[in-house]
């Protein structure tokens, strides 16, 4: 409910946590695929007594950063092989923004990278 005097913010967490989700669920994403940064803050994270995150909210792979009613997104991913990547790229950046905007109510700029193709051996 929104109204005089109520102010809504969706922190960058919660947006990774909606882009990564939708990402992972097109059709031709094998995973999300972290950099360097984010996997060394995984593997430190794994290290510290705590609840361990279910992997539908991982965010590895995917940055948020919530300005106003805008998000910039980038999602870093695998593809199955055979699947055309300029197609996949798309269609995760049209999914992941429309998902932000429906349920985030934000507006967002995604940017996609194939970072790997899982070849069948």
């Amino acid at each position: 409910m929104t109204g005089p005097g109520v102010r809504v913010h969706v922190s960058d967490l919660a947006v990774a946590r909606l882009a990564a989700r939708r990402a992972r669920s097109v059709p031709g994403v094998t995973a999300l695929v972290g950099d360097v940064a984010q996997t060394l803050l995984g593997l430190a994270a794994n290290r510290l007594p705590r609840d361990p995150v279910p992997d539908e909210l991982r965010t590895e792979g995917v940055v948020a950063a919530v300005h106003g009613g805008e998000a910039d997104v980038r999602v870093t991913l695998g593809a199955r092989h055979g699947v055309p990547c300029a197609e996949l790229a798309a269609r995760v950046q049209r999914e992941v923004a429309e998902e932000l905007a429906t349920v985030a109510g934000l507006a967002a700029r995604v940017r996609v990278t194939i970072a790997d193709i899982d070849v069948p051996y």
